[in-house]
C-alpha cells in the first residue's frame, strides 16, 4: 500500500505541473524551473550578488582570475546553489483515516540513498517524527526516483543514534541527514567520517562541525552578532546581559562579548561596552530573587539623581525609577546605566521572567529589551513587558509559506524546526542531481561549500569551510499580533557576517 501511495502523490505532482503553462518534460527541464522559477519553493541557489570589481576592506587583493570564456557543453558547470522553494503541488489525499504520506522505504537498490536521523521514540519522538514527515514532503516536492530517504530512530539516545548510523553506514547511504541533538551528532560524526560520509545535522552545537560534519541549527552566535548589529544602528551602546547559567546561556554570553569585543556590533565605536551580565540558576523554580540582584547592581552602575518636573530621560520615554513614576517631581531615580539588555530564554520561563523586570523598575521604555532565536514565538506577544523587543531569526514569510504547505498535506501544524528538514532534504537532492549531471563524486565539498550559497524555507544559508552554517537573518519586534520585521534578512551574501 505504501509504495501505491508513492506513486499516487508523485502522480499528482506530475498532473500538477502538466497544468503550468510552462510545464517541464523532463527532470533537468523540472529542476531549472524549481531554480530560476517564481519563489514558491525547494532549495534553489541563492541569488548571485553583483561583487565589486574589487573586494572591499580585504586584506590583500585575490589572484586576477582570467575572463570568463565560452565553456564547452562537455565541460561539467559550477553546481548552481540551491533554494528551497515550495512548488505549488496540489495536496495529495489519501484513503480515509490514512495520514498522508506514509514513510517512504527504497525498494531499489541503485539511486541516491540519503539517511536520515531523528528520534522516532522516546520524548522527542513528535518533534522527530515532524521533521520526517518535512522530509518526506521535500522528496515528494523534488519528484525524484532515485532518491530514497532511509529513516532511522536515534530514541533521542547518542549510543541508539550511533547504532543507526552504523546501520545506515553498512546500507551504503550517500549522506547523512541528522540527528537532532548534539551528543547523538557527536556520536555519529566519526562513524560517518570513518567512511567519508558527509553529515548535516540539525545541530546548533559548532563544537560537532567540522571533518565533513555541517550543522544546520540556527547558531546563538549569528542571532546575538545580528540583533547587536540592529541595536548599535539604532544608537544603542550600553548593554546588560541576563541568562540562564547552562551551556546555552554561556555560549549566548560568549557571543556578546566576542562580537562587542570584535567590533561586530559596533564598527568603529570604542564606547559600546557589555556593562553587566548576571547569570540564574537554569532550573529554578522562581526567578524573582535574581531579578532583584540583578535590579540592584544596575542602579549601582548610576548614581540616583533628582529627577525634575516634567523631565524625560534621554533616549526613552520611561526610565529606571522608583514607584512614583517617572516625571514626577522629587522622584529619586537612577539615569538608565543601560539602553540595551539580552535576554536568551524563552516559553514559560521567559514569560515568567519577563514581567519581574518592570517590577523591579527595569523599564521597557528605557531598555531595550532583546533576545534570540528563542523569542520566535507568537504567544510573547501577550506579554506586556515584551512588546517592542527585537529578536534575530529567519524571515517569517518563509516559515509561514511551509507551514501553510506543511498543514495542506498532513493537516496539522509543523514544529518550528521542520523547516530545517525541508531545507535539508531538498539541498541533498538537488546537489545530488547536479553531481549526476556533472559526473562529479556525490555531496562533494566544493558543492556544500558554495561561497553565493543557497536558498530556503528559512532564508539564504552557507556552509563555511569549519562546518558551520552562515544564515541571512532579519531583525524582528515583537508585536501583540505576533513579530514584524524591522530589518529585513539579506537576499544573498554580497555583504557577509561573522
Amino acid at each position: 500500500m505504501r509504495r501505491y501511495l508513492k506513486a499516487g502523490f508523485c502522480m499528482l505532482a506530475m498532473v500538477a505541473l502538466a497544468a503550468c503553462e510552462h510545464a517541464p518534460k523532463s527532470l533537468p527541464e523540472l529542476l531549472d524551473t524549481i531554480v530560476n522559477g517564481p519563489p514558491t519553493s525547494l532549495v534553489r541557489p541563492a541569488p548571485a550578488p553583483q561583487r565589486p570589481a574589487s573586494p572591499p576592506l580585504a586584506a590583500a587583493p585575490p589572484p586576477a582570475q582570467p575572463a570568463p570564456q565560452a565553456t564547452p557543453q562537455a565541460t561539467p558547470q559550477p553546481a548552481p546553489q540551491v533554494q528551497v522553494e515550495a512548488r505549488p503541488l496540489e495536496a495529495p489525499t489519501a484513503p480515509s483515516g490514512m495520514a498522508p504520506p506514509a514513510l517512504v522505504m527504497p525498494s531499489a537498490a541503485e539511486g541516491v540513498r540519503i539517511g536520515f536521523l531523528v528520534p522516532l521514540s522516546g520524548p522527542s519522538a513528535p518533534l522527530g517524527r515532524a521533521l520526517l514527515d518535512a522530509a518526506q514532503l521535500a522528496l515528494f516536492d523534488i519528484g525524484d526516483d532515485r532518491l530514497a530517504l532511509l529513516p532511522r530512530d536515534t530514541e533521542g539516545r547518542p549510543e541508539a543514534a550511533a547504532s543507526a548510523a552504523q546501520a545506515l553506514l553498512a546500507e551504503g547511504v550517500d549522506i547523512i541527514l541528522g540527528p537532532l541533538f548534539s551528543a547523538s551528532a557527536a556520536a555519529v560524526a566519526p562513524l560517518a567520517r570513518e567512511r567519508g560520509v558527509k553529515v548535516l545535522s540539525f545541530s546548533t552545537d559548532r563544537a560537532v562541525a567540522g571533518g565533513g560534519v555541517y550543522i544546520l541549527g540556527f547558531t546563538p552566535d549569528q542571532q546575538v552578532a545580528r540583533v547587536l548589529a540592529y541595536a548599535r544602528a539604532k544608537g544603542l551602546n550600553r548593554f546588560a546581559l541576563l541568562a540562564p547559567d547552562s551551556a546555552y546561556g554561556n555560549a549566548v554570553a560568549q557571543a556578546m562579548e566576542a562580537a562587542l569585543a570584535n567590533g561586530v556590533a559596533a564598527p568603529g565605536n570604542q564606547d559600546v561596552r557589555l556593562l553587566r551580565q548576571d547569570r540564574y540558576p537554569a532550573d529554578a523554580p522562581d526567578l524573582t530573587s535574581s531579578v532583584r540582584r540583578f535590579a540592584a547592581a544596575l542602579r549601582g552602575l548610576s548614581p540616583a539623581e533628582p529627577l525634575a518636573e516634567g523631565a524625560v530621560l534621554p533616549g526613552a520615554s520611561g526610565a529606571l525609577g522608583g514607584s512614583a513614576g517617572p516625571g514626577q517631581p522629587g522622584n529619586v531615580v537612577a539615569p538608565a546605566p543601560i539602553d540595551g539588555l539580552l535576554l536568551p530564554e524563552g516559553g514559560a520561563r521567559l514569560r515568567a521572567l519577563a514581567p519581574l523586570l518592570p517590577y523591579f523598575d527595569i523599564d521597557p521604555r528605557a531598555v531595550r529589551f532583546m533576545g534570540t532565536g528563542l523569542w520566535d514565538d507568537p504567544s510573547l506577544g501577550n506579554e506586556p513587558a515584551l512588546i517592542g523587543g527585537w529578536f534575530a531569526g529567519p524571515a517569517p514569510e518563509g516559515f509561514e509559506e511551509f507551514r501553510k504547505r506543511f498543514e495542506q498535506v498532513y493537516g496539522r501544524r509543523p514544529a518550528r524546526l521542520a523547516s530545517l528538514a525541508y531545507d535539508a532534504t531538498a539541498l541533498a537532492g538537488v546537489l545530488a542531481r547536479n553531481a549526476i549531471q556533472a559526473g562529479q563524486p556525490l555531496f562533494a565539498d566544493m558543492l556544500l561549500n558554495n561561497p553565493d550559497g543557497f536558498a530556503g524555507y528559512d532564508g539564504v544559508f552557507r556552509f563555511r569551510a569549519d562546518g558551520v552554517v552562515e544564515r541571512g537573518l532579519a531583525v524582528l519586534e515583537v508585536q501583540r499580533r505576533g513579530a514584524r520585521v524591522v530589518d529585513p534578512a539579506p537576499a544573498n551574501f554580497q555583504v557577509t557576517t561573522n
